[in-house]
């Protein structure tokens, strides 16, 4: 007889019981996954390295320091290079795949990306921060004498991990932030300072010894900052994104750049008219894959996918001539004339690492995209494409039933990394040759069969101008019941998409007798260009109809308590919860997360000041009425609706003045009102205790008002 087990609904610390997965990478031969298992522990992440034989599915725990990710296959398949932080500062490590420790291969720089193995395996690339001023440089016109001392010692602190704890406790540092750059910090990153991120390259010994540190060399020059390289299938060049110019930081675009990497020469390869990245080589060197748009609708421009082909620019190389920089006319647009967001993943929010979004197999490109709130792999192949651009990308995987948010391709063996909202995210296998799928990963199953979840259908409705627009909603776990409260979810962004994947507050509110609903209101992604782009300088009014004409069209079509419906956002969604609250009383409470409540001082206080300024319809003192009329925080008098803010303290992205202003408004109104500050927490919560607490305050503010007559 099999045994009865006694469901219940998930809790705020259950999100610590659940494993994520990510950084996966199919071996060259198609035999082999490896992958980053994350657990929490006692307030901490712990990842490993795994390895999956994929034909028997057996799994084998490769490291075990707790601190280990980004697995890398070397080009025959026999060992793997990873990062780890088990030391003072990030290393790049390489272990062999039949035994045996894992080895690191030392440098004096702090390792601060993913490594890439040079097409023969005996060079490692990475991204690393360096001083990569002239030497003339000063820290600005007018600085007192011995500023530019203060500023070398600040970069020699910030290049040496181990610096700070050789200084004497009673010798405190000079801290003291020197600003002259329009960009001068990063939400997740922090200040700048004067250090640049660079390319570097070791080159591999046959034995390395782990106590020795390896000479290293610097690929890139000059005052700027460059992004992952890939490396030509010849091993003499590589490709970069990057933005070389003195103004770098008064443009919204990235160009590619070709690296000779015997000549240590650069050249612009690609001059692009908005952001280009994420560049891949194909295996015949023919041609280059990578994301970008050409900056037509700013900031709110749909990513497409292109192929750009560069054998007749190295050809020129190869010939002695200087070729001018190919632009977007050179390049075949994949995703032009689609709604398709290239590039793009819907992944759960537990979730660890997303990873590459383009991926080549032989001859053949495989890419992400998102279309109408489903995430499919596509592929194609260059040598079909036609300069006209009519040849279409074709699906390989994806659902409107789930929610894929990672994968990679070898040998015609597909990994992906997928969820739906009733189940959380695994990896799993497909052989496209033989169309056979296979699951890898099981850890949630048992914790997963004692929690109540909710099901689920994707609907569509009509706003109030005709507009279809995407909605879900999760119903209550427990059956049968009548007159149930409901919670609104609402999306970041605004050019953000909800799709079929798991969510884990979503569930923790369905357990407990909620009904959840979200929707993909005009500002989302996925549904084509003008769709995405149509609520620039006109927020507060398309996307909050279509809101409140999802949640009405929820209220028509099941059993919700109308007295009982609860709102949550967070970031724009933040915003948009403020908003709604200054707009209806529909909703007994409210909780914004992370909200922009000013528009006006938004704009000299985030880190996507260019965002702002196409979002929100032009600079603030040209149209200072239009800012401070779709600003939440001029209409707090109308707000009757209590609201719990809660917002990190280090975010830079949408800074905790936002919440601050709206609270102590609300307060000097005699509002209720609660605001909530985490510490050392940027726009994206990161520490486990933190995201508990977050879940902890929502869930309990919203039973507070439910339970109240």
């Amino acid at each position: 007889m099999s045994q009865v087990v006694n469901k219940r609904p998930l809790n705020p610390d259950d999100i610590s019981k659940i494993v994520c997965y990510g950084n996966l990478e199919v071996s060259p031969d198609g035999n082999y996954l490896t992958y980053v298992r994350q657990s929490i522990k006692d307030d901490e992440y712990v990842t490993n390295i795994h390895l999956v034989e994929l034909d028997t599915g057996r799994d084998i725990q490769l490291t075990n320091s707790g601190k280990d990710r980004s697995p890398k296959w070397s080009p025959d398949g026999q060992k793997i290079a990873f990062v780890s932080d088990r030391m003072s500062h990030s290393q790049i490590w390489i272990i062999d795949i039949h035994g045996g420790e894992a080895i690191c291969a030392k440098t004096k720089e702090k390792v601060e990306s993913e490594p890439v193995w040079s097409p023969d395996g005996r060079r490692i690339f990475f991204l690393s921060q360096t001083f990569a001023k002239p030497d003339d440089w000063i820290p600005y016109p007018g600085c007192p004498d011995g500023d530019k001392d203060r500023a070398l010692e600040q970069v020699k602190r910030r290049l040496s991990p181990d610096e700070p704890h050789k200084t004497p406790p009673e010798k405190k540092p000079n801290d003291i932030k020197v600003i002259t750059r329009l960009l001068y910090r990063r939400d997740g990153i922090g200040y700048y300072g004067d250090t640049r991120t660079h390319i570097f390259y070791m080159d591999l010994k046959e034995n390395i010894n782990p106590d020795e540190e390896l000479e290293t060399f610097r690929v890139t020059q000059g005052d700027f900052d460059y992004g992952l390289p890939c490396i030509s299938p010849c091993g003499s060049y590589l490709v970069t994104s990057a933005l070389c110019r003195e103004d770098a930081d008064y443009h919204t675009k990235s160009d590619l750049w070709l690296v000779d990497l015997e000549e240590k020469q650069s050249y612009l390869l690609y001059e692009s008219e908005g952001p280009a990245y994420q560049p891949k080589w194909s295996f015949d060197g023919e041609y280059i894959g990578f994301l970008g748009h050409n900056n037509a609708r700013g900031v709110s421009t749909k990513t497409d996918l292109y192929l750009l082909p560069v054998s007749p620019f190295i050809h020129s190389l190869k010939e002695g001539a200087a070729p001018q920089p190919l632009r977007e006319g050179d390049a075949i647009n994949v995703t032009k004339g689609t709604d398709l967001e290239a590039g793009a993943f819907i992944s759960s929010d537990v979730t660890f690492g997303y990873g590459s979004s383009l991926c080549w197999d032989g001859s053949v490109l495989y890419f992400s995209a998102v279309d109408c709130g489903t995430p499919y792999v596509y592929r194609v192949d260059p040598a079909l494409a036609q300069v006209e651009e009519t040849t279409e990308p074709e699906v390989v995987s994806g659902s409107s039933e789930k929610a894929m948010s990672a994968f990679h391709i070898k040998q015609g063996v597909l990994a992906l990394r997928w969820s739906n909202p009733v189940q959380p995210e695994n990896l799993y296998v497909t052989w496209l040759t033989e169309d056979k799928e296979k699951r890898l990963t099981f850890d949630n199953d048992e914790f997963m069969s004692q929690i109540q979840v909710g099901k689920y259908d994707k609907f569509q409705y009509s706003a109030g101008d005709g507009q279809q627009i995407d909605g879900w909603v999760i119903y209550p776990a427990q059956d049968g019941q009548k007159d149930s409260p409901m919670v609104t979810l609402i999306h970041g962004g605004p050019h953000g998409v909800y799709g079929s994947a798991f969510m884990f507050k979503a569930q923790m509110f369905a357990g407990r007798g909620y009904y959840v609903s979200y929707f993909n209101p005009r500002g989302s992604i996925s549904y084509g260009q003008e769709f995405s782009a149509c609520i620039d300088g006109d927020w507060g009014n398309k996307d909050y109809s279509d809101i409140m004409d999802g949640v009405n069209t929820v209220v028509a079509n099941h059993p919700i308590d109308k007295r009982n419906m609860f709102v949550h956002g967070w970031s724009y969604g933040g915003y948009m919860t403020t908003w709604i609250v200054t707009q209806t009383n529909a909703f007994k409470a409210a909780c914004a997360g992370a909200p922009v409540s000013n528009l006006y001082t938004d704009y000299g206080c985030t880190d996507i000041i260019w965002a702002d300024e196409h979002e929100y319809g032009g600079k603030p003192w040209e149209n200072r009425d239009l800012y401070l009329d779709r600003s939440p925080v001029s209409h707090v008098a109308n707000v009757e609706t209590p609201i719990l803010l809660l917002h990190g303290e280090n975010d830079y992205r949408c800074r905790i003045t936002h919440s601050e202003e709206f609270y102590q408004s609300l307060r000097r109104l005699g509002k209720t009102a609660v605001f909530v500050r985490y510490p050392n927490e940027y726009h994206g919560f990161k520490r486990p205790l933190h995201r508990i607490d977050l879940n902890n305050r929502i869930l309990a503010w919203f039973e507070h008002y439910r339970n109240q007559v």
